[in-house]
């Protein structure tokens, strides 16, 4: 079926922290990911000298062709540019703020835009009369820098701005949103700050080897540690939706939400999760053993489906991908390797028979040909104009067990490669930086599938003419999908037309 994508409220980032301590070539590479998801607010109402701009929508004032000079070239920056309209308001309070579509965002006060191509870096806004509260929006922004101090905000802080030395909201002596200080090894979760991991068969899980292979649900309890109600907040979280629970930036566990939460039921008070795992990190001292309850649970509502290969530090497995950061010593074995198996309806008692169905050798102009002909034939979403260049399967420029296709663009050029391949190497082991520095990777979910994107980096080794390339896997079949961009047509740069094609590449039941 398909999923519904939540609200802005419905990625949630869980942060767990100890009390103690706070035919082409094989596909590599992530994408930062160029989509907002919108949450729905109210216009301010207008007064008696408004204008249409005061009363547009944030997507009416940000694609107006003003606070954003090219809206369809840079949608990252609309999606900033909305998220700070909707932010202004709870912000600024009885202060003021000239933030709107009749400035260009690089101007609003205290907002700093940089890159290629521009986002919002960084806000400073510092001694400027606030008497709002901080906007779960600024957590759906890339900002290096947040600055506030100065002014008369009340809320909490998200754990999103929490170590962050160049952030300075700590400061303003407000409690940290949603913490969990108990958890309950038994699983009941009765009491308000109670939270629980567990299994399959419902037994509540104490150690990390275990959240990393056998959580199945997430159990918390709707009022947290300081008496704060989030049943909306819970109420919002959807399908795909993810969670991710810290002990430290070298040991932690993202999940995926599988299935739809599970409201309270009578006087419980308790949300059921249903999870899977889809990115850990555990080369931390304390990630082995027993989690121990004298936890505290901190979350944010933002969770952010892309990780920086330049942020890591330490390696990643992010599904079928080990991502390593630059100079990681003896990085080969340090993340274990844990076993696949595709779905029974792979083969008999869950074991592969793809591996026993070679594609036929082929090579064909004939778009028809190739869909009839070569197995694990997915169809891509192209952009408009561009049109089937030809396929070719089990020849020495493709795999022996998959396929690569050609596209063209509408002058007639190659545009992308689409490759699909069985993957007897798992988890693929990928550098985070490769090319002198001039590439890095991002890791990225596409619903279910984890994905890996390479680009080039912002930067002094930036290359505006690189190509990108997304690869994702299918695990009921374990075949890798790939796109690689043509250097020179589909660019390093053009994240939102290679997450496209990708995302086009799904089953349809879990495609968007």
């Amino acid at each position: 079926m398909r999923v519904r994508r939540a609200p802005l409220a419905a990625a949630l980032l869980l942060t767990l922290a100890l009390a103690s301590c706070s035919g082409g070539a094989p596909p590599e590479a992530a994408t930062p990911e160029a989509s907002s998801v919108s949450e729905a607010t109210s216009t301010p109402a207008p007064t008696a000298t408004a204008t249409p701009e005061a009363a547009s929508t944030p997507e009416q004032a940000c694609a107006n062709g003003v606070a954003v000079a090219d809206p369809e070239a840079n949608p990252g920056l609309v999606a900033d540019c909305e998220a700070l309209l909707r932010a202004k308001d709870a912000l600024r309070g009885e202060a003021s703020l000239d933030w709107g579509g009749g400035l260009a965002v690089a101007d609003w006060e205290g907002v700093a835009v940089s890159g290629k191509p521009s986002r919002v870096t960084s806000l400073d806004l510092r001694g400027k009369g606030l008497t709002g509260s901080i906007p779960r929006e600024l957590r759906r922004l890339r900002l290096g820098q947040v600055r506030l101090a100065g002014n008369a905000l009340t809320g909490c802080v998200p754990s999103a701005f929490e170590d962050a030395s160049t952030h300075d909201i700590a400061s303003l002596g407000l409690p940290w949103c949603l913490r969990y200080d108990r958890l309950d090894a038994t699983g009941e979760v009765a009491g308000a700050g109670e939270w629980a991991i567990l299994g399959g068969s419902g037994e509540a899980l104490t150690t990390w080897e275990q959240l990393r292979s056998e959580a199945a649900t997430l159990r918390v309890h709707q009022t947290d540690a300081g008496g704060n109600s989030w049943a909306s907040e819970f109420g919002a979280v959807a399908v795909n939706d993810l969670f991710e629970w810290r002990l430290a930036d070298d040991c932690w566990v993202r999940y995926r939400v599988t299935d739809a939460p599970v409201a309270p039921s009578g006087a419980s008070g308790r949300w059921e999760f249903p999870v899977e795992w889809i990115t850990y990190a555990t080369t931390g001292a304390g990630c082995t053993g027993e989690v121990g309850t004298g936890t505290v649970l901190s979350a944010d509502e933002a969770a952010p489906s892309v990780i920086r290969s330049l942020d890591i530090v330490t390696p990643v497995r992010h599904g079928a991908y080990l991502l390593v950061p630059p100079g990681w010593a003896n990085w080969a074995t340090t993340v274990e390797q844990s076993t696949w198996q595709p779905s029974p309806a792979a083969g008999a008692s869950g074991s592969s028979t793809v591996a026993a169905m070679p594609s036929p050798f082929l090579y064909t102009t004939d778009a028809a040909e190739a869909r009839r002909r070569i197995p694990h034939w997915r169809e891509p979403a192209l952009p408009a104009g561009w049109t089937f260049g030809h396929a070719e399967s089990g020849t020495d420029d493709s795999p022996v067990i998959g396929y690569c296709a050609a596209y063209r663009n509408a002058g007639g050029y190659i545009g992308c490669w689409v490759c699909a391949r069985y993957k007897p190497e798992r988890p693929q082991r990928l550098a985070a930086i490769t090319l002198g520095g001039m590439e890095a990777k991002e890791l990225h979910v596409l619903d279910k599938h984890a994905a890996v994107a390479r680009y080039s980096p912002e930067g002094p080794l930036h290359n505006q003419y690189s190509s990108i390339r997304v690869a994702m896997f299918d695990s009921e079949t374990g075949m890798e999908y790939a796109i690689h961009g043509r250097a020179g047509v589909l660019l390093g740069s053009d994240t939102a037309t290679a997450l496209a094609i990708a995302r086009s590449l799904l089953p349809a039941d879990t495609a968007p």
